[in-house]
């Protein structure tokens, strides 16, 4: 029994359909952004590895006193770039799946003193976003746009 001084506890009816309808409101909110922004980070995420590939290739070139060449690949459902060491390949670098070259990228060569031809390799996910990795022809700067 109940003293007479004592109040409910508990929540109301319409208390908890408050909550469940905002819960499935947030989830449902979530639900539909979640697949662009995956997208998205999946895009962010090659576009940082090329980056880090070609850098990684340049400064070996530099510090090995050897050619590097970084070669791309695109075929239809098959994009992906390797990495050489004076002719012979040391590394295979496939792209995520729905993550392709846009066009066809030229390929790069490093030399000795770590020089070469500059180009602009362009990444594209299935939402049409797009990520470029530059190789800037005077000063060999590379970097992220």
């Amino acid at each position: 029994m109940r003293n007479p001084g004592e109040k409910e506890r508990g929540f109301t009816l319409l208390e908890l359909l408050l909550v469940l309808v905002l819960l499935a409101g947030t989830g449902f909110y979530l639900l539909i952004k979640l697949p662009v922004n995956l997208e998205r980070q999946r895009l962010a995420f090659e576009s940082t590895q090329l980056l880090a590939e070609i850098r990684d290739a340049r400064q070996a070139a530099m510090a090995e006193n050897n050619w590097y060449a970084v070669k791309f690949y695109c075929q239809r459902g098959d994009h992906h770039y390797q990495i050489f060491k004076q002719g012979k390949m040391i590394k295979n670098i496939y792209l995520q799946d729905g993550i392709e070259f846009r066009g066809t990228p030229r390929d790069l060569t490093f030399n000795a003193a770590g020089r070469g031809v500059g180009t602009t390799i362009t990444l594209q996910n299935p939402a049409g976003e797009e990520k470029s990795v530059v190789v800037a022809p005077v000063g060999m700067r590379i970097r992220e746009n």
